[in-house]
């Protein structure tokens, strides 16, 4: 049967993360993957399952997301998106679309993955608390120094014990991840973007990474921290796990292709 894969944004403020959940209180929670999934029925007009490769968390956004579906219908992939996206709410999208194999999984199939945190740094009157982007930046009335982030974004590249950069509760076997690329630059005149792609990510692993790199750019810890981190992964010398509304997942590379926007650090 017909497969097909999506690249899916959405600005995930109102909604309660990816995956499909059910609430004992309030039944059926709104999720990205439930409102696409509904949207795919109606366009297709038959019961399909729609998988994606990343479960992000609530208020976590996403321009390249990415989800697979298999259909008893031929669809032009060139006209998907659009009769995807009328049927979709005001806050999710799809970009574009490919036929793929049958056997295509966009979990198991991910080589790696790109996420990205803005943050906004500084007091009035030199710098206010973001406004029209407010669900997308997280703000800091702290003013951060670039070096240090940078010198301590690039000691975590490498395949390294990350349990020091996750929630205790993170449910996997191993801790064990490669980062490939961590980077912080400056985004604007008190804004700064971290960068980071890797194999896989634990849960809340970026948003603690941005944490301790937070803490750094403030002058409060030393680089050097990220090596401690690393030898003996301990969480309780981490920095705090950032608010959500900073976290976009930008892309996740198959082997055939770069679904959703690589590396751009002249991006704001």
């Amino acid at each position: 049967m017909p497969r097909y894969r999506i690249q899916v944004a959405y600005e995930g403020t109102d909604f309660h993360g990816w995956q499909k959940q059910e609430s004992p209180e309030k039944g059926s929670l709104r999720t990205a993957q439930g409102v696409l999934e509904k949207a795919v029925q109606r366009t297709v007009g038959e019961p399909v399952l729609v998988n994606g490769a990343s479960r992000t968390d609530s208020g976590v956004h996403a321009v390249g997301q990415v989800a697979a579906f298999t259909s008893m219908n031929e669809i032009p992939v060139d006209r998907l998106p659009m009769a995807l996206t009328s049927r979709l709410p005001d806050d999710i999208q799809v970009a574009r679309a490919w036929a793929v194999q049958e056997s295509f999984d966009p979990i198991s199939d991910c080589v790696k993955k790109g996420y990205s945190y803005t943050i906004n740094h500084g007091m009035p009157p030199d710098c206010w608390p973001p406004l029209f982007d407010r669900r997308t930046v997280y703000h800091t009335p702290h003013r951060l120094e670039l070096e240090p982030m940078q010198e301590a974004a690039s000691r975590l590249v490498g395949r390294n014990d990350f349990a020091g950069f996750a929630n205790t509760n993170h449910g996997r076997e191993s801790t064990i991840r490669t980062i490939v690329d961590c980077r912080v630059h400056q985004a604007g005149a008190h804004r700064m973007r971290i960068d980071v792609a890797g194999d896989g990510f634990l849960y809340h692993m970026v948003r603690i990474i941005a944490g301790t790199l937070l803490e750094i750019g403030r002058g409060h810890r030393q680089p050097a921290l990220i090596d401690q981190l690393l030898a003996t992964p301990d969480r309780s010398l981490a920095g705090q796990t950032l608010p959500p509304e900073g976290l976009c997942l930008r892309w996740i590379e198959y082997p055939d292709a770069c679904c959703g926007i690589p590396f751009a650090f002249e991006e704001t």
